[in-house]
C-alpha cells in the first residue's frame, strides 16, 4: 500500500536533495500565523529543500470538521502556497490502543479540508503518532493489522495526488511495518542521546531511505551541518532538529541552519 514509488517523481519535480525536513509544527500559529514565520521564512529561503510539515490543530484535526480558528486557516493556506511543502495531518494512535474508528474519523476530517472554499487548507498526507513498536523483531498481528488498515485508509481517502504516510514509533520499528508507510521515524530523542554514525547504524540499511531522525534539545554549539551531512551520506530520508523539547517553539536561526545543511547534503 505504500506510495513510495509515487513520491519520488513528486520530489524530482523540484531540484532538491533526497533528504527532506520533517517538521512537527505544533506551535500555535497566533495572529495571522505570525508564530509560524520562522518556519515559512526558512521554507521560502530554501526552495530547493522539500519540507513535510505536520499540522496539529488539537491533538488531531479537532471536532468541528473544518478548522474554526482563522489563524490556523491562514497558516495552513500559507504553507500550501509553497511548492516545496507537503502538509500532513496529525493522527494519534496511542500505541494502537486508540479506537480504530477514532483514527478513521480524524482521517475523514482531514480529507474534507480539501473542499473548504475560503482558502487552500487541503492536507496532502497523514502523520501517525505513537505507533506501537514493542515487538522490534516482528510486528504483532494486532499491531500490524491496525497500522496496515490505518495507512490503507489514509492512502484511499486523503484526496491528494501523492499521499505521504509517516509512522512515528520514535525508535526502531519492526521492519514489517515499513511496508505500510512511506517514512518511519526511527529516532526521536535529545541531541545528547544522538550518536551520529552509531545511531544511524542501528537502523537497518535496507530501510534507511524510509527513515527519519528527529532530534530535540539541540544546543547552540551543535554542528548541525556535519550531522546532516552524515545522514545524507548514509541514506537517511528525513530529518529535523529543534532547540526545544516538545516542538512548541521555532528557532529561526536553527531552521535556517538546518535548511542550508539539507540543501548542501
Amino acid at each position: 500500500m505504500k506510495t513510495l514509488l509515487l513520491l519520488a517523481p513528486s520530489f524530482l519535480a523540484l531540484p532538491i536533495t533526497s533528504l527532506f525536513i520533517l517538521l512537527p509544527l505544533y506551535v500555535y500559529p497566533d495572529t495571522s500565523a505570525s508564530a509560524w514565520k520562522n518556519a515559512t521564512a526558512a521554507i521560502a529561503a530554501y526552495p530547493k529543500v522539500q519540507w513535510q510539515v505536520i499540522v496539529n490543530v488539537d491533538s488531531g484535526p479537532g471536532t468541528t470538521g473544518y478548522p474554526t480558528d482563522q489563524d490556523y486557516i491562514t497558516g495552513i493556506a500559507e504553507l500550501n502556497s509553497y511548492p516545496n511543502v507537503q502538509t500532513l495531518g496529525y493522527v494519534d494512535t496511542n500505541f494502537t490502543h486508540r479506537a480504530y474508528s477514532a483514527v478513521v474519523s480524524d482521517i475523514n476530517a482531514y480529507a474534507t479540508w480539501q473542499s473548504y472554499t475560503e482558502a487552500n487548507i487541503s492536507i496532502a498526507g497523514i502523520f501517525f503518532d505513537d505507533v506501537n513498536n514493542t515487538a522490534v523483531s516482528h510486528a504483532s498481528t494486532a499491531v500490524a493489522t491496525y497500522m496496515h488498515n490505518a495507512s490503507a485508509y489514509a492512502y484511499a481517502n486523503v484526496p491528494s495526488d501523492v499521499t505521504p504516510v509517516v509512522f512515528n514509533p520514535g525508535s526502531l520499528a519492526p521492519t514489517a511495518l515499513f511496508s505500510y508507510c512511506d517514512t518511519m521515524v526511527e529516532f526521536e530523542n535529545a541531541l545528547a542521546e544522538y550518536a551520529n554514525d552509531t545511531t544511524i547504524a542501528t537502523i537497518p540499511s535496507a530501510y534507511r531511505d524510509q527513515s527519519a531522525i528527529l532530534v530535540y534539545n539541540t544546543t547552540a554549539t551543535a554542528d548541525v551541518k556535519s550531522l546532516v551531512h552524515t545522514m545524507a551520506l548514509d541514506g537517511v530520508e528525513a530529518v529535523y532538529f529543534t532547540s526545544d523539547c516538545c516542538y512548541n517553539a521555532l528557532n529561526g536561526a536553527l531552521l535556517m541552519q538546518l535548511a542550508a545543511a539539507v540543501q548542501a547534503g
